[in-house]
């Protein structure tokens, strides 16, 4: 009779007769696989994704350790397979790998020990349709995934899980404060619609949802909302009664500082200007009613930036009300001005009634002549016979040639011409007469 088996550990059973001066050899193989199967620890050394734990018949082989210590790198998730797929087999599992193991033996269910956690299993040794079951599951104080119900449970040390579902209505903390650190972001979900603020067992503050709009409100009574800088520095404040109050000099419009007091801005408060008169303000020309200014009163205007006043002596009424073109219908005497119209565009067109003539005039012989400061009338003939044109260069550079001959090459060549301000005329040498237009 030759030798057989057992069936989940592979100790040799030897034949009836079989192994005449050999059987202690077997013998002592068979103690071995026997102490390995009741306790023995070994080492396993896993990577990649997957590997096999086999049970060999007669010899000593990985699949016959009690206690497996998983070590080495794998790359990912790990299945270990126990084989032959009809041993029952029992292991006390440590996964000292970065990786979940998972054990399986046929097509029934298997067990996945996470990193670094531990486990009791059995295979059922079924065949094809071998399964393996997590015993450790099965107790209230397992280390591992599955369901426990307890009065009080003490982690000092701490308390790693995945989800927390809790069936009472508060989380204390006896002392100290209370961090949430998180790798990603914190998400606060209420869906009764209300996030409450306490301090002391009292509400404070209250975030709700009304039909998705924010509305944000203080619930202690007679309380403000105030915004502060980091240094404590009060920047605005929503008081009690309604009121938004900004501190001065900390308001702005698109970056823009609003430098007006309250008191200035209070001024349209009661003023009795309407909404066209503002538009006239904001060069609506469309609207035509008049501006009076009062003898005390005067104009203040844009003047390339500066803002500049026209006293009230200077300027009466310009336009009669709801005219959009006419006639200056006042001015104040004795400022040069005798009238003038305003165009449908919104130009107002002043005159001159003289000129001023002190340092007005001025003769000479030159080969050009700048008009600066005002504009200027210019006449003036050559100082040598022959033909001659003179060229007229304007303030932005543009040139123009003038040509005054009289036909005779014998003769002086002589102009005239008004040059705006800016602008000049040159050639050959020449004298001439220049009257600066200075505004009476």
């Amino acid at each position: 009779m030759v030798s057989t088996y057992t069936a989940n550990g592979g100790i040799e059973k030897i034949g009836s007769g079989e192994q005449s001066g050999t059987w202690g050899d077997t013998t002592n193989t068979n103690f071995d696989i026997i102490d390995r199967l009741i306790s023995g620890v070994g080492a396993i050394t896993l990577s990649g994704t997957s590997s096999t734990l086999t049970t060999s018949e007669g010899t000593l082989s990985d699949g016959m350790f009690k206690v497996l210590v998983l070590g080495g790198s794998p790359s990912g998730t790990h299945t270990i397979t126990i084989a032959p797929n009809d041993a029952d087999k029992l292991y006390f599992v440590k996964n000292g790998t970065s990786q979940i193991a998972t054990f399986t033996q046929g097509s029934g269910s298997d067990v996945s020990v996470a990193a670094g956690a531990g486990a009791i299993i059995f295979a059922d040794g079924a065949g094809s349709g071998a399964a393996v079951t997590d015993l450790t599951a099965l107790f209230p104080n397992s280390n591992t995934s599955g369901a426990g119900t307890f009065d009080t449970v003490t982690a000092n040390g701490g308390v790693t899980v995945d989800n927390i579902t809790i069936d009472g209505t508060e989380i204390d903390l006896s002392s100290g404060d209370l961090t949430v650190d998180v790798a990603g972001d914190i998400d606060l979900d209420a869906g009764g619609g209300d996030f409450k603020f306490s301090v002391g067992g009292t509400e404070i503050l209250r975030v709700t949802n009304s039909s998705s709009d924010v509305i944000i409100r203080p619930v202690a009574d007679a309380k403000d909302i105030i915004f502060q800088q980091r240094d404590g520095t009060e920047v605005a404040r929503i008081e009690d009664n309604g009121t938004f109050n900004v501190v001065t000099d900390k308001f702005a419009i698109n970056g823009t500082a609003v430098t007006s007091t309250a008191a200035e801005l209070n001024i349209l408060d009661t003023a009795t200007v309407t909404a066209g008169e503002l538009n006239l303000l904001d060069g609506d020309t469309s609207v035509g009613s008049s501006i009076t200014v009062a003898d005390s009163d005067g104009i203040i205007v844009n003047d390339g930036g500066t803002m500049k006043t026209i006293p009230a002596s200077a300027v009466k009424t310009y336009a009669t009300a709801g005219a959009t073109s006419g006639t200056v219908t006042s001015v104040a005497t004795g400022n040069g001005l005798t009238g003038g119209t305003i165009t449908s565009s919104g130009t107002l067109s002043l005159k001159n009634s003289f000129l001023a003539s002190n340092g007005t005039v001025s003769t000479g012989t030159a080969s050009s002549f700048t008009a600066s400061t005002y504009p200027h009338f210019i006449s003036g003939r050559s100082t040598s016979t022959g033909s001659f044109d003179y060229t007229v260069t304007e303030a932005d550079g543009s040139t123009h040639t003038l040509t005054m001959r009289d036909g005779d090459s014998g003769t002086f060549d002589s102009f005239a011409t008004v040059l705006p301000v800016g602008s000049s005329i040159s050639g050959t040498t020449f004298s001439y007469l220049a009257v600066a237009l200075v505004p009476g």
